[in-house]
């Protein structure tokens, strides 16, 4: 599981706190450290590199230095005094720091443990020092029990403090504690009034991971209902039969305190979660991948050795927690590299190597291991009633089903063998969360309880969303899954399977972040779990905390509507993950389509196992999507819905047939489609909004570009040949690409084109640009250049609308330019588009209304009526989200939203809940 790696990196400890006795006290003398452009002080050094950088500063006069520079997270200290020479310590850290802006100053230390490693040489400090912006120096005490005084982090230091952009002016190390530092009371009653969230009950907000006294304060104000933990089973039993649960009875105690509950992470699977004793036993047995016959360091879930350790782990801590009153929900990690209930999928090293040590893994297929061999040739003994049978499925000549083994899906002897195995790589993790979720149960009988889950649905990841919701939803649990990160769109269409089918189950989900998520991601995360009707929303600390004033004020204004909703939904898409056994590529089609989908109405993720229990009659419309294989009881379920009164829209590849690779369904076919044809071009006409603008201008490459781009284009990219325009882009032209652009007739105008163009690109006659089919000028000059090219009234039709378009010689720098590898066909570079009217070239660029309306007539030749229902037959159309969304919308009756322009609507039984992308903000509106 991809999980956000935090500034401050929480280490577990793996022996026993007791073993250790700080020195006394007296005997140390009390270290300081002056920061500025020369350092001064006694035993202290403060080193600045890497990922400590730090540069002198002056405020109000007042010398110190700054947590700063791009990859600058961390300021190191080093103890360097004779009589701290020898540890453990029991210290005390004050630190004096300017209170700039919103944000969180936290402290990692080397901690004494029997065997030193990542987790414990970066431990985290109880304590953290809350920043809101007061403009003044502020002081923050730090307690550090048994530091090792070892040297064992980044360049020789003993501890860090944790705080991009925070500037330090002064520190103390002392064995003494000050007479000021009460951990019981981290925070004064004014810095908590000043961030108070004052938010409706229902909803869970869990944030992670672990929480001092202070955290606990300012996760209370902020209106968390919970922290999460990661209570690995390697943490708490160390040694085979001893339980150590100090560190998490601690833990309680501090939430109880706050008036806080809890969500420990019960994990045993992945090598940082399973102790050492068991992984050296003969009980052992890991995932073997299938592409190097190498084994990962994680415990293969069809080792049956391993179910009989994950019911002793459940059971003690259920024995010792359960009854506490203090846990919100429990989640499960089952397996995987981090948690999830998916298959070993990288990256390689990293911190779930720190018990370990760095192991074989990568995104692929796990089934390697003699165990997984034998469940594998179970399955298919149980699936066929003879090895007959399934050599003629399969198209093969086995002997006998003993020989029989896992194979790489790309390597199948055919669709069949292939789709055979993917399905029961998939059904086998299914199962393994099922005696999961049951164990559990059993252990906490009132208890809620989330699988934990995550990727993207790629079969080779093993989770099949709908079929583990549906699995265990009779023992009364949810989902947990983990992908989500700043852009709403994306984060919809890797979280909306898991919302649908907990909602289409009778069961409940939650959200949570896979990596970094920007200030304006944490209304975007708000915004989609409460529209999804989640119940639970995840967060990490520096999401919030750490990124100065904005993610903070986002956080606070938006998470008031953080309330469970049960959203009103017409529309599904239909996820053919059948197709995905044997295509894998077409799950980022179809969810390339959902993003532009979901920006003209909302909608519901389906598969075969949801509409064969009978999910579709909750929708009006269905869109079919990258499906070259349809299973027959979908698609006669399907079939069943449209002749009910449903409608279907069809889009696929250009040469793709519907069910047609696996499964012959080409009667199917024919009783629901309109003979094929090419989409009409008129189908989608643009149009403008408002007035034509005096002046427009067209940042080529940014955000906006993409609804006025047509034909042959390449992504974005920065324009850094432009370094006197901040923030400059630039996209690279095909042969024929060309621009929409606003016109008004009668008006003399000037085109103006800022580009870049190489020699290779140019014709013989030179680039030709062209607008609305007649030639207006040329680019015959190669290199950097501002183009102006005037346009006399009357070139321009009535539309508002014209088609700006350029023609030119494609290259490929592969060819051109020593050690390139870019083998794209590119024209030339462009930056920008102007065109202004008249004698407006002194007046501001201005922004334009641009939206597309279907043609009526066009749709009417690719519709055909079947029973009381409808179909849309768009082939070709897949790659053209644009296309499928606005044709969605315009079969839509009376749509909330309709239109895609960046704003999200969701309909729920109090209304219409809005997100707008560009300006981060949501709010709440009558129907």
């Amino acid at each position: 599981m991809p999980r956000l790696l935090q500034h401050c990196l929480i280490g577990l400890l793996i022996g026993c706190p007791h073993q250790f006795a700080p020195a006394a006290a007296e005997e140390l003398p009390e270290l300081e450290i002056a920061l500025g452009a020369t350092n001064s002080g006694t035993g202290l050094i403060v080193p600045s590199d890497g990922d400590g950088v730090s540069v002198p500063v002056q405020i109000g006069g007042i010398p110190a230095r700054c947590i700063a520079g791009e990859r600058s997270l961390y300021l190191y200290v080093r103890i360097d005094h004779p009589k701290y020479a020898k540890g453990p310590r029991d210290l005390y850290v004050v630190v004096e720091a300017f209170d700039e802006a919103i944000g969180r100053l936290s402290l990692q230390y080397d901690k004494a443990d029997p065997s030193p490693n990542i987790g414990t040489k970066y431990t985290a400090a109880a304590d953290s020092m809350l920043l809101i912006g007061s403009g003044q120096w502020r002081r923050g005490v730090f307690h550090l029990p048994s530091i090792r005084l070892g040297h064992g982090q980044n360049f020789g230091a003993d501890f860090r403090l944790c705080g991009k952009n925070v500037a330090i002016r002064r520190i103390t190390v002392t064995p003494r504690r000050p007479a000021d530092y009460d951990p019981d009371r981290p925070l004064d009653p004014e810095t908590l009034r000043s961030i108070q969230v004052d938010r409706p009950s229902g909803m869970e907000l869990t944030f992670g991971n672990d929480a001092g006294a202070a955290d606990a304060a300012l996760f209370r104000a902020l209106s968390v209902t919970s922290v999460e933990s990661y209570v690995d089973w390697a943490g708490v039993e160390p040694r085979r039969g001893r339980w150590d649960w100090s560190k998490w009875d601690k833990q309680v105690q501090t939430l109880e305190k706050a008036g806080l509950k809890w969500v420990p992470f019960l994990i045993a699977g992945p090598a940082y979660a399973t102790p050492l004793w068991f992984q050296q036993s003969p009980d052992s047995h890991r995932y073997r991948c299938l592409e190097h016959g190498r084994d990962s360091k994680v415990q293969s879930l069809f080792n049956p050795h391993l179910r009989p350790q994950v019911e002793r782990f459940l059971a003690a801590f259920a024995e010792r927690y359960r009854d506490t009153g203090v846990v919100e929900s429990v989640l499960l990690g089952i397996t995987g590299i981090y948690g999830e209930s998916i298959y070993p999928a990288g990256p390689e090293g990293g911190w779930t190597a720190r018990l370990t040590g760095d192991y074989h893994n990568h995104g692929g297929w796990w089934a390697g291991d003699s165990h997984a061999a034998e469940a594998f040739r179970a399955a298919m003994r149980k699936r066929y009633s003879s090895i007959a049978a399934l050599n003629q499925a399969w198209g093969t000549d086995l002997g006998s089903f003993d020989d029989v083994a896992p194979f790489l899906p790309d390597k199948a002897p055919s669709d069949r063998a292939r789709a055979d195995f993917v399905e029961w790589y998939q059904e086998a993790m299914t199962d393994w969360a099922v005696f999961w979720v049951r164990t559990a149960r059993r252990h906490f009988p009132q208890t809620a309880i989330y699988l934990c889950t995550g990727g993207d649905g790629n079969p080779f990841l093993g989770a099949d969303f709908t079929a583990q919701t549906a699995a265990i939803a009779p023992e009364g649990a949810g989902i947990r899954i983990t992908n989500e990160g700043s852009n709403y769109q994306r984060n919809f269409a890797l979280t909306r399977e898991v919302a649908t089918a907990t909602r289409h189950y009778g069961t409940f989900c939650g959200f949570e972040p896979a990596s970094h998520v920007d200030a304006g991601g944490v209304v975007a995360r708000v915004y989609n779990a409460t529209a999804s009707g989640a119940r639970q929303l995840h967060d990490y600390i520096p999401n919030t905390l750490g990124q100065g004033a904005e993610a903070l004020e986002n956080f606070r204004t938006s998470v008031p509507l953080l309330v469970p909703r049960r959203p009103r939904i017409d529309t599904a898409v239909y996820l053919s993950r059948e197709t995905w056994a044997l295509d894998p590529d077409a799950i980022h089609q179809v969810y390339g389509l959902s993003h532009e989908l979901r920006d003209a109405t909302d909608l519901d993720f389906l598969t075969r196992r949801s509409i064969a229990d009978g999910h579709l009659e909750d929708y009006r419309l269905l869109v079919l999507s990258e499906s070259p294989v349809l299973e027959p009881e979908a698609a006669a379920a399907i079939e069943a819905w449209v002749r009910d009164g449903g409608t279907l829209v069809a889009a696929t590849r250009p040469g793709e047939t519907l069910g047609g690779r696996l499964y012959d369904n080409a009667a199917w076919r024919e009783r629901m489609f309109a003979a094929a044809r090419a989409v009409p071009a008129g189908l989608l006409v643009p149009t403008l909004n408002g007035d034509v603008p005096s002046r427009w201008a067209l940042r080529v490459g940014g955000p906006d570009d993409e609804p006025w781009l047509f034909g042959d284009w390449h992504g974005r990219e920065s324009g850094r040949e432009w370094p006197e325009i901040p923030d400059a882009t630039k996209r690279w032209t095909g042969a024929d690409c060309g621009v929409l652009i606003p016109v008004k007739a009668g008006d003399d105008s000037t085109l103006r084109l800022s580009a870049i163009v190489p020699g290779l690109a140019i014709n013989e006659s030179g680039i030709t640009i062209q607008i609305d089919g007649r030639t207006v000028g040329r680019i015959n000059k190669a290199g950097k250049q501002d183009i102006e090219i005037p346009i006399t009234a009357g070139r321009f039709a009535d539309s508002r609308i014209a088609r700006l378009r350029f023609a030119c010689r494609t290259w490929k720098p592969s060819e051109h330019e020593a050690g390139s590898k870019d083998d794209r066909a590119l024209g030339f570079a462009l930056r920008q588009i102007e065109l202004v009217r008249g004698e407006q070239a002194d007046q501001p660029a201005t922004k334009a209304d641009l939206r597309f309306v279907v043609d009526r007539e066009s749709l009417d030749l690719l519709v055909r009526m079947v029973g009381k229902g409808k179909t849309v037959f768009l082939p070709g159309a897949a790659a053209d989200a644009r296309l499928v969304a606005t044709t969605v919308a315009s079969l839509l009756e009376a749509p909330v939203d309709g239109r895609i322009d960046g704003r999200f609507a969701t309909e729920t039984e109090d209304g219409v809940l809005w997100f707008d992308r560009d300006g981060s903000r949501m709010w709440q509106t009558a129907r």
